[in-house]
């Protein structure tokens, strides 16, 4: 049995059978655990570490990182280095370490917005099709890697990401009822489009944290509002007044967004989080809006 045999689901997929005539009806997906297991974001930013890509130091892209004075040290000292010169030193692994510490501390703290625009503010200095150009390199890699780890700074961090069928399947059934169908994450844009663009979805139907851009070049300033939480109903109706009918997530920071929709619910729980506290974080109780996916399906 599939996703698309659950019975709220096959009721929904009945009842909007046919739109060949009228507005589209509207359907909104997470991509970090929904439609893939696996986070693009995050692995764009491993991956810039790992191949030392930075335009414009660190320390002045987070002036108030707590050690921005060392960090902008070890920058110095490896930036003039040759790339086969840098990942053996101690001072590359100092300097990861910094980076990544500021990333997971103020996730831990709950600062996900900002944690989140921070890590994509380190593309500063690039151009937009640059940066587009390493997200579809750091696509290629993660999906063709093997699921498992990475090691960088003095962490073991994941590797490798793959689609989940349940979102496959649904986004499949959806576009053949001529949904129109977004991606609205937390992640940077330019990591979620080569991901959904294999499944049809066209970048102009792509919502995540963008950089402004002067003179063609991308500066450290996000381009608001941060899809991250209710940001990412703020970011979609900037985009289109359509409420979406359909809303699939795996976070519990994406509530707003599956609250907001006005028909189901889908809740793919690809990180394995307890149901219960899902539910009481969102002050509610699951109705027959609500399909629970508590073993997503990870395709090979």
């Amino acid at each position: 049995m599939t996703i698309l045999d659950e019975p709220a689901v096959a009721a929904f997929l009945d009842a909007h059978d046919n739109h060949d005539a009228g507005p589209r009806p509207l359907a909104v997906f997470d991509c970090d655990g929904t439609v893939i297991q696996g986070d693009i974001g995050e692995a764009m930013f491993y991956r810039q570490i790992e191949h030392f890509h930075f335009r414009l130091s660190p320390a002045s892209v987070w002036p108030d990182h707590p050690r921005s004075g060392a960090l902008e040290k070890l920058y110095g000292e490896l930036a003039p280095l040759p790339p086969g010169e840098r990942g053996g030193r101690e001072a590359y692994t100092a300097f990861a370490e910094m980076l990544l510490a500021r990333y997971f501390d103020q996730i831990a703290a709950g600062a996900v917005e900002k944690a989140c625009a921070d890590i994509v503010r380190l593309f500063a200095g690039y151009t937009p099709a640059e940066v587009r150009r390493l997200a579809d390199e750091a696509w290629k890699e993660e999906f063709s890697s093997p699921l498992g780890t990475r090691r960088l700074g003095r962490r073991d961090l994941p590797r490798g990401a793959r689609f989940i069928a349940e979102s496959v399947d649904l986004i499949g059934a959806l576009t053949e009822r001529r949904f129109e169908i977004w991606a609205v994450s937390g992640s940077n844009k330019w990591s979620v489009e080569p991901v959904v663009r294999t499944l049809g979805i066209p970048a102009e139907r792509v919502i995540g944290i963008e950089l402004q851009a002067e003179g063609g070049v991308l500066t450290a300033r996000p381009d608001g509002p941060v899809p991250i939480r209710a940001g990412k109903i703020d970011a979609l109706r900037r985009r289109t007044p359509t409420v979406p009918l359909l809303a699939a997530s795996d976070s519990k920071n994406d509530i707003p967004l599956l609250l907001y929709s006005a028909g189901l619910k889908i809740r793919i729980n690809s990180r394995k989080r307890n149901t219960g506290e899902f539910f009481r974080s969102a002050g509610i109780a699951p109705d027959a809006t609500w399909v629970l996916v508590e073993s997503p399906h990870i395709m090979e």
